[in-house]
């Protein structure tokens, strides 16, 4: 190695060794800040094979006693100890991309835990136990998603979303709920998701689609209910279910306009004009009719601008 080289290449010569990481990629993200951000999952994943195991006891109590930590090694990517089981943990979340995605740090605190994105997903891995946690996909977000796999972002951050979206993430829950009670499925529910769903929906005037999305795979199409159960007690059964999940949805959602209203003090927030208390559900609760209302978001990570102000 030449004598002049600087200290974030040898780190990141050293890092290549190890991992088997692209030199250039490590380099650039080692220049900018003493480590690299950004590095293929996979050298992480080296790393967690390849480093020898190290035990770190963690203080528990005023008198200096200690517990074994879980078995670490040294990352030179992140800069400090990793539990293995964190990281197997993350190769278990990310199966699907086959070692091709890279991992970029949001942040890093030595012993305690990092964010990391992946792919448009983000994880927290716990430093000082073999744990992992999936986070809500807005950047910078330290809140969990809603439901891991169907709703991946959390509550405050799901209005952001647009009306696709929305749908999308209601047409997967309920599929996972039709799985749920599939051995009765006119008892099936949303849940306490759907009605997080159900909420972000009235703030952007989605309410119909959404329902209908979410109950149709809950339950199913009520026009197919009787092709596929017959004139039944369990096709009579079903749709008393999915039309008594619809009223409660239903209620929900004007509770949630109702509320949106009231903190925006009853007025339109482009005109200033006051909001009739039944205005379509179609028309954002915080505006008098879609003429006041601006475009949904279109772009990925664009705030929504119908978001109303918090209640409190």
């Amino acid at each position: 190695m030449p004598r002049n080289q600087n200290t974030a290449a040898q780190r990141v010569r050293k890092a290549q060794r190890e991992t088997g990481g692209k030199y250039t990629v490590l380099l650039r993200g080692a220049e900018a800040s003493g480590r690299p951000k950004t590095f293929p999952f996979r050298s992480l994943l080296a790393e967690c094979s390849t480093l020898p195991e190290i035990r770190i006891d963690w203080d528990y109590d005023p008198e200096g006693g200690t517990w074994p930590g879980p078995a670490v090694f040294e990352s030179v990517l992140l800069g400090g100890p990793v539990p293995c089981g964190t990281v197997l943990a993350l190769a278990g979340a990310l199966s699907g991309l086959e070692l091709r995605g890279d991992l970029h740090v949001e942040t890093h605190h030595r012993l305690e835990s990092a964010f990391v994105s992946c792919e448009g997903r983000r994880f927290q891995l716990v430093l000082n136990q073999d744990l992992l946690y999936e986070l809500c996909r807005t950047p910078r977000c330290s809140h969990h998603p809603v439901e891991d796999w169907a709703i991946p972002y959390c509550a405050d951050h799901l209005s952001e979303r647009g009306p696709d979206e929305l749908i999308n993430m209601a047409r997967e829950w309920g599929h996972v709920q039709s799985e749920a009670y599939n051995d009765n499925p006119g008892g099936a529910r949303a849940g306490r998701e759907g009605d997080i769903l159900m909420k972000a929906a009235a703030s952007i005037g989605a309410c119909t689609d959404v329902t209908t999305a979410l109950l149709n795979a809950c339950f199913t199409n009520p026009e197919d209910i009787e092709d596929i159960y017959g004139v039944t007690e369990e096709s009579i059964a079903i749709r008393h279910g999915l039309e008594t999940e619809r009223l409660r949805l239903s209620k929900m959602a004007d509770k949630e306009r109702a509320r949106i209203r009231l903190s925006v003090d009853s007025s339109c927030l482009a005109c200033g004009g006051p909001l009739a208390v039944w205005n379509p559900r179609s028309v954002p609760p915080q505006f008098c009719s879609t003429a006041c209302a601006p475009p949904l978001p279109q772009e990925e990570g664009r705030p929504n601008p119908w978001t109303a102000n918090p209640p409190f």
